[in-house]
Order: structure tokens, then C-alpha cells, then sequence
């Protein structure tokens, strides 16, 4: 008898900061409130200033002083949903292997649990290089485009380039470290936004019909 997989929800922005994490915890409760075991496998808290304290009445099943998870004491909880952030990032398990958060993604879709994610839209293998003409930024790790394909449903958080640098700028979204990092002050300048979001809405045509904007403006 062949294994049911579960569901995979990938939801994108063309920029850090535009809302990803928070609207993944928005979805985790709601499926909360449907009766489904919900778990916050990992949020990235590492770059940024915690979403935490939005997770309701979810279990989180992260070590939050390391920012770490164990994906073996996740399946132990047997749950329905998991929630794991920022699909690209890599760490070292116990053995000191190198894994990523998009491989234990699929590991428990395998297993039959529906997972939501995030990630940015340059990370993807194949589309990267686009980003990279624009402004000379490039991603070094970058996720195997089989995700998006896999995807049953996409969800692309949009928010004004504008908005996006007033929030950046009020100093409300990053630690001080990547506050002052020059790769993120110059992925906040308007033109680079204006063309990345261009960009974003040619490559999601080939998405449409599993796509959902979500306007954050």
C-alpha cells in the first residue's frame, strides 16, 4: 500500500522582511484551531528579531537558545502540521554532518505530515542567477528547484519596495549585526526592490496555477 504524502506550503517573498515567518504562523494557527496537531519546527531567530511570541497555542519542538532542531524528536510527536523556516538554511546535526532545513522538509512530507515553509524566491537553484544580474548578489547555498515543483501551494507575500525600507530602516526587523551588513543595506535600496519584485512576478507565471498573493501593504 502506497504511503499518503503529505502537503507542501511554500511561501515566498522577493525580500527578507516582508512577512513570511509571521504568515506561516498565521496558517499553523488557523490549522490549530481545525483540530490539527500543529508543531513550530524551527523558526530562523538567528538574523532577525523573533516571531516567537505570535505562535499561539502551537508546540514549539526547537532548541530556541541554540536555534536548532532535532527532525527525529519532531516525527516522535506524530503530528499533522510542521512549520519550518527558512527552507535554504544549513547547519551541523550531532554526527557533524552538514543537513538543510529543505532536506528534513521532505523527509516529513514522506512521512505524511503537511509542512509550511518559507524562503526567499533568489535561493532556488535556476532562478538565482536571474536575481544575481540585477544587483551583483548571489547565494552561495541554494535549494534544488524541485521544492517549487513539488509545491502544492504557493503563497507570495507582497509588500511595497517603500514599505519595505521604512522597515527596514526603523531598525524593528534585524539584529544590530545584519543591520550594518552591506549585502542587506544594498538589497534595501528601492531599485534593487523595484527590480527584484519585477523579476518575482515573471518567474511566478510559470506557478500561476497553484500561486496565491498575499498583499501586505
Amino acid at each position: 500500500m502506497t504511503k499518503i504524502k503529505g502537503k507542501l506550503f511554500v511561501i515566498l517573498s522577493y525580500s527578507p522582511g516582508a512577512g513570511k515567518s509571521y504568515f506561516m504562523l498565521e496558517k499553523g494557527a488557523q490549522q490549530l484551531k481545525l483540530g490539527k496537531k500543529v508543531l513550530v519546527g524551527f523558526l530562523f531567530e538567528r538574523h532577525r528579531k523573533s516571531d516567537v511570541d505570535n505562535i499561539g497555542g502551537m508546540k514549539i519542538a526547537y532548541n530556541r537558545e541554540k536555534n536548532i532542531y532535532n527532525i527525529s524528536e519532531i516525527l516522535e510527536e506524530k503530528p499533522d502540521v510542521v512549520l519550518m523556516d527558512e527552507l535554504g538554511v544549513s547547519f551541523k546535526d550531532k554526527m557533524g554532518n552538514v543537513r538543510f532545513v529543505y532536506e528534513d522538509v521532505e523527509r516529513l512530507i514522506d512521512e505524511g505530515i503537511d509542512v509550511y515553509t518559507t524562503v526567499n524566491l533568489k535561493k532556488f537553484q535556476g532562478i538565482n542567477d536571474e536575481f544575481k544580474k540585477l544587483s551583483g548578489i548571489g547565494v552561495r547555498k541554494q535549494i534544488p528547484i524541485k521544492f517549487l515543483e513539488m509545491a502544492d501551494k504557493i503563497f507570495f507575500i507582497d509588500r511595497d519596495e517603500k514599505l519595505l525600507i521604512k522597515d527596514f530602516n526603523s531598525n524593528d526587523l534585524f539584529r544590530e549585526r545584519y543591520m550594518k551588513s552591506k549585502i542587506m543595506n544594498k538589497n534595501f535600496s528601492e531599485k534593487t526592490l523595484e527590480k527584484y519584485r519585477k523579476l518575482s512576478y515573471k518567474i511566478l507565471e510559470n506557478y500561476k496555477e497553484k500561486l496565491e498573493v498575499i498583499e501586505r501593504n
